[in-house]
């Protein structure tokens, strides 16, 4: 329950004298009636002090928000309960917990070091920042200790808009500075924003650590605004990809609509998902998560662990290695792999070896594999040709008088989709609740032109002359 108006008193009956007793009054915006979470009996009573007006969640209802939201809705609880004073008192320190370790911090850089062109166009960036008297860069108290050189999201972007046309918009902007952020050329002060065009106090690298150096020279300056004209665009470039993996680092109740909308468009995009229907990959958009290693050897998880994640290769390459066999396989962009412990519940059967420097991957975690994706996974058929999916089929419930399981096709090559059209639908196969057929029909010509489709229907009827 959330009170918009009004005030109540929680009480509660001595066991022995029987006497109700106060433990507090809750106000405009606190919550209560938790408890329904787990059907237990309520521990209090909630008696009206004056006229109220509540905001009421069913049971149902309150079950559902609590599974997609676990994290979110339990520091609301318990920040309510502190509030209310009914609940152990805890230290500022205590209750600010850092991201799981599982969980990468979007405030941090994904590399061990920034790239020559990334730490190049830092360079330029801070010289012509530095050497403009009137710029946001400046020393400053923050939380009564001075920081050297720092400046806010907000300064930056205008300053960056201001430096050069190609950068029309501040969310352009504040991409680019993103991907200074995440190659650790540009941090925040307590390293703990990713860059946010807000009043939040960055600064550079070089700055932090007291390899800046003196002031510009002349030829310092030169050299800057010749380097800025050349590289600009390849750092607008890179905003948009800077901005899309800082947003699959947040935790899922950070992530706004905006931002889940240009995550699940970018899934569109991914191969080892296309067989999934839009209503998953939008629940996919808020809990998957990008996570990044900078070096090879890199022990990803070993055989016989416990099975905790489903991962996506984005960039870079990995090893499958076997006790006994050593490598049995790479794998590389666009390849999947850990589904199969998930699915069965079942040790890891082979250890994942990064190959390269700076691998990006994208992961699910069993907890939401297991409540999104395990049923879809473990009744998926796929057929495979020289490693590549051509056709990827869903296993449907039995029908009633039918022994064998019926399939429905998810996606495929379109030579694969017609040859299983050919073979499973045609001479009164084609079931009462099965829309293939009808499908095909009405979209082939988006994919397989008619020439082409007659061309694919002599190769399965050749012509023979009798």
């Amino acid at each position: 329950m959330w009170p918009k108006r009004g005030l109540y008193r929680v009480a509660r009956s001595h066991r022995q004298l029987e006497l109700p007793v106060t433990l507090c009054n809750l106000g405009v915006g606190a919550t209560f009636g938790e408890s329904v979470l787990h059907d237990l009996p309520r521990d209090s009573t909630v008696v009206t002090k004056t006229t109220c007006e509540l905001l009421r969640v069913e049971q149902q209802d309150f079950r559902l928000i609590w599974e997609k939201n676990k994290e979110l809705m339990t520091d609301i609880i318990t920040n309510c309960k502190l509030k209310n004073g009914v609940s152990t008192v805890v230290s500022a320190a205590q209750t600010k917990r850092p991201p799981s370790p599982d969980h990468p911090n979007p405030a941090l850089p994904i590399t061990e070091q920034p790239s020559p062109a990334m730490f190049r166009m830092g360079w330029a960036l801070r010289t012509l920042l530095v050497a403009d008297t009137s710029s946001c860069l400046k020393d400053r108290k923050v939380s009564g200790k001075l920081v050297r050189k720092c400046a806010p999201g907000t300064e930056l972007v205008e300053w960056l808009i201001n430096l050069s046309p190609i950068v029309h918009t501040r969310v352009q902007a504040a991409g680019m500075w993103q991907a200074l952020v995440e190659e650790g050329v540009l941090a925040h002060v307590n390293k703990e924003q990713p860059f946010k065009d807000k009043c939040f106090l960055y600064r550079f690298r070089v700055d932090e650590d007291g390899s800046s150096g003196g002031p510009p020279t002349t030829e310092d300056i030169n050299s800057a605004n010749d380097h800025i004209r050349e590289a600009l665009s390849g750092l607008l470039h890179r905003g948009p990809d800077a901005t899309l993996r800082m947003i699959l680092r947040k935790p899922s109740h950070e992530r706004t609509q905006e931002e889940l909308e240009l995550v699940f468009e970018e899934l569109l995009h991914i191969a080892a998902l296309s067989h999934l229907s839009t209503s998953i990959k939008r629940e996919l958009a808020s809990i998957i998560v990008f996570e990044s290693h900078p070096a090879a050897g890199t022990v990803l998880f070993n055989q016989g662990d416990e099975g905790r994640s489903w991962y996506i290769l984005l960039k870079g390459s990995v090893d499958v290695v076997i006790h006994g066999k050593g490598t049995v396989a790479t794998l590389k962009e666009g390849d999947d792999f850990g589904k199969l412990a998930l699915i069965n519940d079942a040790p890891r059967a082979a250890t994942i070896v990064l190959k390269q420097n700076n691998c990006h991957l994208l992961r699910v975690d069993k907890e939401h594999f297991n409540r999104i994706l395990r049923d879809v996974e473990a009744n998926t058929l796929r057929l495979q040709e020289h490693g590549k999916d051509v056709l990827i089929l869903e296993r449907v419930a039995k029908q009633r008088g039918h022994t064998a399981y019926k399939y429905t096709v998810m996606s495929g090559t379109p030579q694969k989709m017609l040859e299983h059209l050919l073979e499973t639908r045609l001479g009164g196969q084609v079931g009462p609740n099965d829309p293939f057929l009808d499908d095909f029909l009405l979209t082939h010509i988006v994919f397989l032109p008619v020439h082409m489709l007659v061309d694919e229907l002599a190769n399965q009827y050749p012509f023979t002359n009798a």
